[in-house]
């Protein structure tokens, strides 16, 4: 089996809020892994410094410098296998000046003050085949300039960007 070439950053689809597409992570014959497909649809996306954790909680801040980043996703699985949403959890976030950086999925705060959902998709089952998903990711980065969350399969080929801005 060849493997697909990785997309330079410029074949690398971008995702709107509200918009839809079609992510296809090849198998590993090696690893006895089957090739999935989902269709992935961003159903919210919020920026913010703090995130509202309820009535008698102080909100969760984000670190100097960097601001959360909640994207809330829907995933339905359009193939015959499972489909592991962890790829959608972190990110290679890049500024528009170059610089980059890997961001992990932030523990212990959720999106729900921002008006998504509360379910963490880390947390939540990897769909079937017909079967869907919806959850949000919360990522921390860079505030002092806008730029662009790139998520990846297991073998970093890149399936979707993600745009942010500067919070500054």
């Amino acid at each position: 089996m060849v493997a697909a070439p990785t997309p330079t950053q410029d074949d690398v689809p971008v995702l709107e809020e509200d918009e839809s597409l079609t992510v296809h992570i090849p198998g590993n014959d090696t690893l006895g892994e089957p090739a999935t497909e989902a269709r992935v649809t961003l159903t919210g996306l919020a920026q913010a410094d703090r995130l509202p954790q309820g009535e008698y909680l102080d909100p969760q801040v984000a670190d100097p410098g960097t601001t959360f980043v909640c994207l809330e996703f829907k995933v339905e699985n359009t193939g015959t296998a499972e489909f592991d949403t962890a790829p959608l959890t972190q990110a290679r976030w890049t500024g528009k000046d170059g610089e980059t950086k890997k961001v992990d999925q932030e523990i212990g705060g959720d999106c729900e003050g921002l008006g998504l959902v509360k379910e963490n998709l880390l947390n939540e089952a990897d769909p079937r085949a017909g079967e869907f998903v919806r959850g949000t990711t919360l990522l921390m980065v860079p505030d002092t300039q806008p730029g662009a969350l790139e998520f990846a399969d297991s073998l970093e080929r890149a399936l979707f960007k993600v745009g942010t801005t500067a919070n500054r």
